[in-house]
């Protein structure tokens, strides 16, 4: 109720950080205490899942391991339809804020996509709230250690290599973001220490309300979360200022690199959405193809990656149907 009172009072005075305001508090919240804010993130997310119906039919291999130490959280699972599969492979990366989340954690949004045609790999990443010396870093390596995965699996499980696109939702929207900037820019790879890529094709990268001004929010969490919750989140590195803008999109963006076709939704009641105009705003600046849609909803709430949890209601439905045409055009594929 505190909370709620604060955000409305920073809402009225200054609408600008809201989104950013809320993270932030959001984010503090899982570090007093992190088990009790995750414990809680799952439920909801398991309450969810258990009370909405998989989409249609299709095959599912799970837990396959894409590095070989062992590791849950090196896993994915491969979704495939049963039939009229339509060529394109997308990997799909879930949020969670760094700290949280599973690749289970989307599996009936990742059925809407199967039953529109398309095979789905679903990926674990190292969080950072699990292993002290774990940071944002790491996680991409893990992307491109799962791009390696297809490259050398792709024919044995029936994906694709060429016909790839990429998915990720609010943190996991950063991972998807730097990872196609990756594949572009060498300052990146070496930052990264991506010594070789992985011969895949990224045709389009599709952001369900994604972090993007990776600098604004470090900066804003100093002014609000303590220095402990800072290093949590943010690496130890946090107050390094070359660390900070080589993990920010912004900064590659301003460098002009090529990309890949964008898309990009959020909504006016998400927390988050400041950054995704953030990203609007500088791909319409810059010269980038991004497709783009907002919701401006005034009866009824849309919340934080609404487009994973209203898949039958009219939004939901207007934003994933854009992305499954999105994705057919930017790989060529006929429907």
């Amino acid at each position: 109720m505190i909370a709620n009172n604060l955000i409305s009072v920073f809402v009225y005075e200054n609408k600008h950080y809201y989104a950013l305001l809320c993270y932030s508090i959001h984010m503090s919240i899982l570090k007093l205490p992190l088990s009790f804010a995750k414990r809680n993130m799952a439920k909801g997310e398991k309450k969810f899942n258990n009370s909405h119906r998989s989409y249609g039919n299709y095959n599912v291999k799970k837990d396959l391991s894409y590095v070989d130490d062992g590791l849950r959280e090196h896993k994915l699972d491969i979704y495939t339809p049963v039939k009229d599969w339509n060529g394109i492979t997308i990997l799909t990366i879930h949020g969670g804020g760094y700290v949280h989340g599973w690749k289970d954690t989307n599996s009936v949004f990742i059925s809407w996509f199967v039953n529109k045609g398309f095979s789905v790999v679903s990926m674990n990443y190292r969080l950072a709230s699990q292993f002290d010396d774990v940071a944002f870093p790491d996680q991409v390596r893990d992307v491109i250690a799962v791009l390696k995965f297809i490259e050398h699996n792709w024919k044995y499980y029936g994906i694709s290599k060429d016909k790839l696109c990429i998915m990720g939702d609010s943190s996991g929207g950063h991972l998807s973001l730097i990872t196609d900037i990756v594949f572009h820019d060498k300052e990146a790879q070496d930052f990264y220490k991506i010594e070789k890529l992985p011969n895949v094709k990224i045709n389009a990268v599709a952001l369900n309300s994604p972090m993007y001004d990776y600098a604004e929010v470090v900066k804003l969490g100093q002014k609000l979360l303590t220095k402990k919750s800072c290093r949590d989140l943010f690496s130890k590195n946090y107050l390094d200022q070359e660390y900070v803008k080589l993990n920010n999109p912004k900064y590659y963006l301003h460098k002009k690199i090529p990309l890949e076709p964008l898309f990009a939704n959020s909504a006016a009641k998400d927390f988050f959405n400041n950054q995704t105009r953030l990203l609007k705003k500088d791909c319409d600046k810059l010269g980038y193809s991004l497709e783009y849609i907002f919701e401006l909803v005034a009866d009824k709430r849309v919340g934080h990656v609404y487009n994973h949890f209203i898949l039958d209601d009219e939004e939901g439905i207007r934003c994933n149907e854009a992305m499954v045409n999105f994705f057919i055009k930017n790989v060529n594929v006929d429907k």
